[in-house]
């Protein structure tokens, strides 16, 4: 056997391998039992989570609120656990600034003793109600006028509209803003940043 005739059948053997790695890999990346990243998960809040209560690193639980299909098999059903954690709070303050509170959602909880570390992010932030900070200087300067109308002058309306005005945007900025709080049954959704690999189970 020449040696040249070697070379071509260890060159063949090698083409052969890397094709069957491709496919198994292609497989693999297909495969019902890989959630692929980008994928969003709408969940329902377990219990209470909220900027004015809750602290960093504080952990929660929510359920998979839409089933979740992988090439039209269910690989999430609705109920599924999926458990978070806070990463981020701010309570509401002084000058009608708003609370804030940021979550992770890290562990997918498939069975009593099978679970599997997710990178969940929200795909929008959560937010508080706004509170108006026009209302009170509108309402300010309108009480302003009228007692300057009261007293009898043209002028005496203009001062008081504009002390009004003044009195009603220093009662909107020592107003505390909105605290968010997201409560049982509350519905969110988050997208995955990386891929979730499934236990091989019978869907």
């Amino acid at each position: 056997m020449s040696k040249s005739f070697q070379t071509s059948k260890v060159f063949a053997l090698l083409i052969l391998i890397f094709a069957v790695s491709d496919q198994i890999a292609a497989q693999d990346s297909e495969s019902i039992y890989r959630i692929p990243a980008g994928t969003r998960i709408r969940l329902r809040m377990e219990g209470d989570i909220g900027s004015k209560f809750s602290s960093v690193n504080d952990t929660f639980l929510t359920r998979v609120a839409v089933p979740v299909t992988v090439r039209g098999v269910t690989v999430l059903p609705i109920g599924t656990l999926v458990e978070g954690r806070v990463v981020g709070v701010e309570a509401a303050a002084l000058g009608s600034r708003n609370g804030k509170i940021d979550v992770r959602m890290e562990t997918l909880k498939l069975a009593d003793d099978i679970s599997r570390s997710i990178d969940g992010v929200l795909v929008k932030p959560f937010k508080a109600k706004r509170n108006s900070r026009l209302l009170p200087v509108i309402g300010g300067s309108i009480i302003g006028a009228a007692v300057g109308f009261a007293v009898g002058s043209a002028p005496g309306a203009a001062i008081g509209a504009g002390i009004g005005s003044g009195i009603g945007a220093g009662a909107s900025y020592s107003r505390r803003g909105s605290d968010i709080v997201l409560k049982e049954d509350d519905v969110f959704e988050i997208v995955l940043k990386r891929d979730v690999v499934l236990p091989v189970t019978d869907y």
